[in-house]
């Protein structure tokens, strides 16, 4: 009986634990490399972007915020991406595409056309 409760006890002290963690803010002390420390203001609330959550699956390919680093597209800034959103022919962004439903696309493209393109990345298909 001692070990149930002991048992009972430990556990519900690492739950408050973690709860207590993860409520976050307030203000915390941080110390950076220089021995300094300086005081943090933790984020209370978090506001929803459904557009953004929907457009961050593109990163994994189009580079984060739509500027691509390597040979697929940049897709920030650009304003015609719900017209060709079905129309790739290339089979992983035809299978990718059809995981969207039309009002999901239209999200992720008025996300996509607020971002600013970036000079450096790959941006040969303009609009």
């Amino acid at each position: 009986m001692l070990y149930r409760k002991s048992k009972y006890l430990l556990g519900l002290t690492l739950i408050s634990s973690f709860a207590l963690i993860g409520c976050g803010g307030g203000t915390t002390v941080d110390s950076n490399p220089s021995g300094t420390t300086q005081n943090v203001t933790l984020p209370t609330s978090f506001s929803v972007n459904d557009s953004r959550l929907l457009g961050a699956n593109c990163a994994q390919c189009h580079g984060t915020n739509g500027n691509s680093v390597n040979s697929w597209d940049s897709i920030a800034g650009k304003s015609d991406i719900a017209e060709e959103f079905y129309e790739d022919e290339n089979a992983l962004m035809s299978a990718v595409a059809h995981g969207f439903t039309q009002n999901e696309v239209n999200k992720i493209a008025s996300w996509l056309k607020t971002l600013p393109k970036n000079n450096n990345s790959n941006d040969d298909n303009d609009d």
